[in-house]
């Protein structure tokens, strides 16, 4: 029987390298009917699911051929890298911790360890990693550059600084080193030295788009618009964002009348909600009008002035001549703070009867008595959200504002597990009503908010969506905000009815929630 597997195992082998992968994947799985836990087989047959990019199904067989105790570290690393494409970190760092108990110094094992670990958010175990790294390979540029990357994210600032410069030192053309040290100085507020360092990586790489979208994202949180419009269509280039239309139908500029216009959504649904209001100035230049937007926000948003129809993303595309995204308007269109302005609403909620009776049980009646402020709260966005770390957080944080005479109303539509058991104790005592549950859709959303009186939030859709409907909202910024709420100013360009609550010490909320406490006691006194 062992002639037949080794036989089997070479003919699965010949038909691999020649490119016959199902005929392997029969021999290989002659030997698994079999023998199900044969080792070779098993990892054979990773090979087969990886090359078909089916990692899931790969990361299985590798994992069960990796079981035998004397498995080689050649195999436990390759098995490891293929649970990490599958997404399967434990079982990846498992594998590599086994690898590193035969070479303790192995540089892939030990990096590969941290990454994963970084994914299961264990950060202080992979700084462990990056550190023995570090003090094996000191003259490794990269080790120091993910050492710099990992302490940013554990808020050790300093030690971050300093690892992206020791980077430098040993790879003084380290472009990347110095796009992260920019973005780091950037959000200790040095904004000097932080457009030196992407002026220095342009300097090495001309084209390099991560220091462009920097630094124009520096300039339009400056307020330097000219500049930074036009260096932020550099964001198509540098790997996060792409579109699936042509630059020969870009829109530049060029003459409209006549001529069917697309624009088309991109990035979150707050920044739709932001941009939509520049329509209408395509429509004056004589364009016929098609907006895309996400489905989500399709049912809320088809009435958007100067747009001749309203699409969501899923439906199928009309013919036009130009398109355009909808965050390269502002540079299009060469518009400045004074453009951005409007005389307040320009989104409407659903004004229909039957829609605003659906909330009366949570607004609550004035004739009935209730003359208590209505104020809608948001205090955490989405978790997939690349800054979320920073512009969410926790409900408790909020407490301070709960004894204010206020109906308060969570438009919190996912709730964290952090937060429910201060949630429930909050409902409980009739501090806040939860209003997420029922909103399933923005139209639903937007008539809610509709209704209230204040909106308080942290930089979200919601926020957004409040200052579209030009409803008054309260929004808690963390110390260095997206660009788009610039800086040392309470209130905002693009939302009249808005204003500004920052941090003044970064990752700590308590002074935000005492100003809100403040403006709050103060606003019910006026009222």
């Amino acid at each position: 029987m062992t002639d037949t597997i080794v036989a089997l195992l070479a003919q699965a082998k010949q038909h691999f390298t020649a490119g016959r992968i199902d005929a392997a994947e029969h021999d290989l799985q002659s030997i698994l009917q079999a023998h199900p836990d044969h080792a070779g087989a098993l990892e054979a047959m990773s090979f087969v699911y990886a090359t078909r990019e089916d990692y899931a199904g790969a990361a299985e067989f590798a994992w069960r051929a990796a079981q035998p105790a004397a498995t080689p570290q050649e195999q436990l690393q390759q098995a490891a890298r293929i649970c990490q494409l599958a997404q399967r970190h434990t079982q990846a760092v498992a594998l590599y911790e086994r690898q590193l108990a035969l070479a303790p110094d192995h540089v892939e094992a030990l990096h590969g360890a941290a990454m994963s670990l970084i994914q299961l958010e264990e950060a202080e175990a992979a700084l462990a990693y990056l550190g023995r790294l570090a003090r094996r390979y000191p003259r490794s540029a990269e080790v120091h550059y993910n050492r710099g990357t990992l302490l940013g994210e554990l808020g050790r600032y300093d030690e971050e600084l300093d690892a992206y410069r020791r980077a430098i030192e040993l790879k003084p053309n380290f472009v990347a080193a110095y796009v992260n040290l920019g973005v780091a100085l950037r959000d200790l507020h040095r904004f000097d030295d932080a457009l030196r360092q992407f002026k220095k990586a342009l300097s090495i790489d001309t084209n390099d788009a991560g220091a462009r979208t920097n630094r124009a994202q520096t300039n339009l949180l400056l307020g330097e618009f000219e500049h930074g419009w036009r260096e932020y269509e550099w964001r198509w280039r540098d790997g996060t964002m792409t579109h699936d239309f042509p630059d020969a139908t870009l829109w530049k500029g060029q003459p409209l009348a006549g001529k069917t216009v697309l624009v088309h959504a991109e990035q979150g649904l707050g920044d739709t909600l932001q941009f939509v209001r520049f329509v209408d100035r395509l429509h004056a230049k004589g364009a016929n009008v098609i907006v895309r937007v996400q489905d989500a926000l399709l049912p809320l948003l088809r009435n958007v002035a100067g747009a001749s129809s309203v699409i969501g993303d899923s439906s199928e595309l009309p013919a036009f001549d130009y398109h355009v995204p909808m965050l390269s308007l502002p540079h299009a269109l060469a518009l400045r703070e004074a453009d951005f302005a409007t005389s307040g609403a320009y989104v409407n909620a659903d004004a229909d009867a039957a829609a605003r009776a659906s909330w009366s049980d949570v607004i609550g009646a004035e004739e009935d008595g209730d003359r208590r402020l209505r104020v809608g709260l948001v205090w955490s966005g989405s978790t997939t959200h690349v800054n979320d770390r920073n512009r969410s957080m926790p409900l408790a944080e909020l407490l301070p504002l709960f004894d204010a005479d206020v109906r308060f109303v969570s438009l919190q539509k996912e709730l964290r597990e952090r937060d429910r058991a201060c949630m429930d104790e909050l409902v409980q005592r009739g501090r806040l009503i939860d209003a997420g549950t029922r909103l399933t859709t923005f139209s639903a959303t937007a008539a809610l908010v509709a209704q209230l009186d204040l909106v308080i939030a942290v930089d979200t859709a919601v926020a957004h969506l409040a200052g579209a409907l030009g409803k008054p909202v309260w929004i808690a910024l963390p110390f260095t905000p997206d660009w788009r709420w610039q800086l040392n100013r309470d209130d905002s360009p693009w939302y009249a009815n808005a204003r500004l609550f920052r941090q003044t010490r970064r990752g700590e909320w308590a002074d935000v929630v005492s100003a809100l406490r403040t403006a709050l006691d103060a606003r019910i006194a006026a009222r």
